[in-house]
């Protein structure tokens, strides 16, 4: 977990398990004003349109897209944000935990909800091992969270996304992890932009 503001903290949910205690929340959390937006970061993400969200689906939005949750995971959803919503997974025990620390409550948020857009381009973010990539072109056209493991898998799939959607003669943006990904895409983008986060 990082605390990322005053009343703003990230969660990483990976693969082997979590260690995570109601000891790593910041007193300053414990008792905010107001409730506390944490960003999970998982590839097990997937934005609904707003209007056709219902939350007692949740987990089959998930379902649809090949992303069902484990039995040791939670689905958790954002407040709609430019007319989606995201969904994603969070561990059982640390939502327990969160629950139990949190007074003024917990809303989750995903960066693929970013409010950073452009009006043609691509942003992609890398957080770890997930890779978010937002593609614009007058409005959103396109949103995934997307495991990888290394270098490879970066390029891989920035090569098909760019197969579909010709972003390597768009505008781009890298953040989040951005030394690593503007060396990784190193000469496939017209235009990059390298975002110090």
């Amino acid at each position: 977990m990082t605390t990322l503001s005053s009343n703003n903290v990230s969660i990483r949910l990976t693969s082997g398990g979590h260690s995570f205690s109601a000891t790593d929340i910041d007193a300053s959390l414990r008792s905010a004003a107001s409730a506390v937006e944490v960003v999970v970061l998982t590839h097990k993400t997937t934005l609904v349109p707003e209007e056709m969200f219902v939350a007692e689906h949740a987990s089959d939005y998930l379902g649809e897209v090949g992303m069902r949750p484990s039995l040791s995971e939670e689905v958790v959803y954002s407040q709609p944000k430019g007319g989606v919503v995201a969904i994603m997974v969070v561990n059982r025990k640390c939502l327990e935990i969160l629950n139990e620390s949190i007074a003024t409550g917990v809303l989750f948020t995903s960066p693929l909800l970013d409010e950073y857009s452009v009006e043609h381009g691509s942003i992609i973010h890398l957080e770890g091992d997930t890779l978010y990539v937002r593609i614009f072109d007058e409005g959103l056209r396109f949103a995934e969270a997307i495991q990888c493991h290394n270098d490879a898998d970066i390029l891989y799939y920035v090569a098909n996304i760019n197969a579909v959607y010709n972003i390597y003669n768009m505008y781009a943006r890298v953040t989040g992890d951005a030394k690593r990904l503007a060396m990784v895409c190193r000469g496939l983008f017209k235009n990059l932009e390298y975002a110090n986060n």
